[in-house]
This record gives C-alpha cells, sequence and structure tokens, in this order.
C-alpha cells in the first residue's frame, strides 16, 4: 500500500493533500476494509463468569464419591481445578477465512494500481565500457539516447590522454557521443558512425546480454 494513502487512512495527512491516483486507491482500501468488517458476523460472548463460579464453590464444596475399591480422595481444591488440563478445540469460521481472502486481495490490487509499477520485469542491463583518448582535454562526458543526450556520464581519466567510463545499459542499439570540455561533441574513433541528423556523427554500439552472447 502506498505510504501516503496509509497515513491518510491513519489520519495523519488529510485526503486534500494526496494525488488523483492516491484518492482512487485510498476509496477503493476503504470499501474493501468497510466490505471485509461487515462480513465478519457479531455475536454477543457468552457471560461465563456465574457458571465458573459456581462450579468452581461446587467443586471445593462437594466430593465426589470414590469408585468401588478405590478409597475417597481428599477434595480437590480450587488452585487444582483450575490448573488441571482440559482439551480445547478451535474452529476456523468460513466467514473468517473470506474476509482474510478479501484482505489479501485488496492488497494485490492496491500494489498492482501504484503508479509507476507494472508486473512485467524490465530487462536486464549489461555494463559497458566506454573509452576514448583525448590527451588535451580536461573534462569527458558520455551523452547518448541512453542519457536524453545529456552528458550525464562524466568520463575518468584512467592514463595519459585516455578516458573512460562503465555505464549500465539496456539490449540493444544505442547511439552516444563524448563531450569534451562541455562543447565539443566527438564521436567514438573506434566504434561505427551513423548521421545525427544535424550535419555531424553520433557513434553507435551493439549491447547484448550474457545469453546472447553465447549464443
Amino acid at each position: 500500500m502506498n505510504v501516503r494513502v496509509q497515513k491518510a487512512l491513519d489520519g495523519d495527512i488529510t485526503r486534500e493533500a494526496l494525488t488523483v491516483a492516491e484518492r482512487g486507491e485510498l476509496l477503493a482500501t476503504e470499501s474493501a476494509l468497510g466490505a471485509v468488517v461487515h462480513a465478519i458476523p457479531v455475536e454477543p460472548l457468552p457471560e461465563l463468569a456465574p457458571a465458573v463460579l459456581q462450579r468452581i464453590r461446587a467443586r471445593a464444596t462437594n466430593g465426589l464419591a470414590p469408585a468401588p475399591g478405590q478409597t475417597k480422595r481428599s477434595k480437590p481444591g480450587v488452585v487444582e481445578w483450575l490448573w488441571r488440563p482440559r482439551p480445547i478445540s478451535v474452529g476456523w469460521r468460513p466467514a473468517y477465512a473470506l474476509a482474510a481472502g478479501i484482505v489479501l486481495a485488496v492488497m494485490l490490487t492496491a500494489n498492482a494500481l501504484r503508479p509507476g509499477r507494472t508486473s512485467v520485469p524490465g530487462p536486464q542491463q549489461v555494463l559497458t565500457q566506454f573509452v576514448l583518448r583525448a590527451p588535451d582535454a580536461k573534462v569527458v562526458a558520455l551523452a547518448g539516447d541512453f542519457t536524453g543526450w545529456q552528458p550525464t556520464f562524466t568520463m575518468t581519466r584512467a592514463e595519459a590522454g585516455v578516458w573512460t567510463v562503465v555505464v549500465p545499459l539496456d539490449p540493444g542499439v544505442h547511439q552516444y557521443s563524448f563531450v569534451v570540455d562541455g562543447e565539443r561533441w566527438v564521436p567514438d574513433p573506434s566504434a561505427p558512425a551513423v548521421n545525427d541528423g544535424f550535419g555531424g556523427l553520433n557513434s553507435r554500439i551493439a549491447v547484448l546480454t550474457p545469453d546472447a552472447r553465447k549464443l
């Protein structure tokens, strides 16, 4: 369940503080909880205290007649009667099972309807290394279709003039370029080139999953 929806149920925040999607989840949860409450039968518990006290007094004052061949035992005391083991049976009412099933269904439905959640797992990302030799550069960054063409990944100068970075990429074909000193877009000389649509060149890389590489 969404944390903000849980706070609304607890009264920690108001309904007006929730988004439209969160209000829908709150209404669905309240409706399901109401159905659970109405599904459980409300039966008053019997008053057992008078019967228990009467039985204790009877045990304490009246002894049981001994069976033939047996000697009469002393009257059982109250403490002995209270500590005497007795069988206990517990029954599972169908209404309780129905209520538990409804609660579980509500939790699963709320989790499935949560914004941004999906039941289909995403592809396994692959760590990919990018290398550029630029001895005169001061700063080099990596940009591509996997960053919205923003220089998100800053590269590290590994040795004399060599810049490198390792980033996780989804399997598939990607285009990228290096941004040198924040202004020059430089394609990767060791990768296939492709027209960027603006009169320049980008680089192309094919990322394969580990399983695909074994084929």
